[in-house]
């Protein structure tokens, strides 16, 4: 049956069906709607705001990243020079932080979800692999930094040094929340998954995604949280390389705030601080309360 729509009047015809040389009937009646208005036909996918948020999300988040990137990039300045501040380089500095989290978490993200699950594959799996990576993730960061910053500034990559080194930790925030979400899955819905023979990529992106899909939420928010507090130190290279100044620096908010506070820069000082409180506001306000508004619709009762 087709709903056809013909000057504002809706009415429907039994048996009547456009021709369409390239889908069966039954394809274009359950996933597409036909209307016709004055003699043409418009087709419209069926979807849900569901489907339109998660799409809406990741094209943002897309064409964030994408932006960051450029203005990361493109810009002439990307080093810390405390004698050529301006509200301009301020906002500048506010950018290459928020792209190095960016990057920093997406890859941490991505890395995650395949050590989550292979820890969580079988008994012996986890007896051997989670103390592992409970003794790894107890290792402060900071202790391999001097280290790291080495090597990075060895391969003329300082950039990569400060994005490693977020990388690190956020990583385990977001592997031990997800292996929290896979431990409470009800084996019901694992049963029925097994006898609709529902595996791979089908079940990762139906069932095991959606169920834990607010430890992801969490945390991804703790994994924030922690590349915040762990920028400061990370944006500051200087201290940790022979003989460094304070121009070797990347610029960011993170090494502002650092070499403002040693040379004395009061104003410098207190306008990154306060850029960085309204864009840690804006974040949790846009992006994580709604992210765990839609969290709860995921949560098995």
């Amino acid at each position: 049956m087709i709903s056809v729509e013909e000057n504002k009047k809706s009415f429907f015809i039994p048996n009547r069906t456009p021709k369409l040389p390239f889908s069966p009937q039954k394809f274009y009646t359950k996933y597409m709607a036909i209307r016709h208005y004055h003699h043409r036909y418009h087709f419209s996918y069926l979807t849900s705001k569901k489907r339109h948020f998660s799409a809406a999300l990741i094209v943002i988040a897309a064409l964030t990243l994408i932006l960051l990137a450029l203005f990361h990039y493109l810009t002439p300045q990307r080093v810390l020079d405390l004698n050529d501040l301006s509200p301009t380089i301020i906002l500048l500095a506010s950018f290459n932080t928020l792209f190095r989290l960016l990057v920093a978490y997406t890859l941490s993200l991505a890395l995650s979800l395949p050590i989550a699950l292979l820890i969580t594959k079988n008994e012996r799996m986890e007896k051997i692999l989670l103390p592992v990576s409970d003794i790894i993730q107890s290792v402060p960061v900071l202790a391999f930094f001097p280290i790291i910053v080495l090597v990075f500034i060895k391969l003329h990559a300082t950039e990569g040094a400060v994005v490693f080194i977020l990388f690190m930790a956020m990583l385990w925030n977001l592997v031990f929340s997800m292996i929290g979400g896979l431990k409470t899955i009800p084996k019901d819905i694992l049963d029925a998954a097994k006898i609709f023979n529902i595996k791979g990529f089908i079940k990762l992106r139906y069932v095991t995604i959606p169920a834990i899909f607010p430890f992801i939420i969490t945390g991804s928010l703790l994994a924030w949280a922690q590349g915040w507090s762990i920028l400061i130190v990370a944006e500051a290279l200087h201290s940790y390389i022979p003989s460094g100044m304070v121009n070797s620096d990347p610029l960011g908010l993170g090494s502002l705030l650092v070499n403002a506070f040693s040379k004395g820069e009061n104003s410098v000082f207190l306008g990154a601080l306060i850029t960085m409180v309204v864009l840690i506001t804006l974040i949790n306000f846009f992006v994580w309360q709604k992210l765990l508004h839609l969290a709860e619709r995921f949560k098995f009762d």
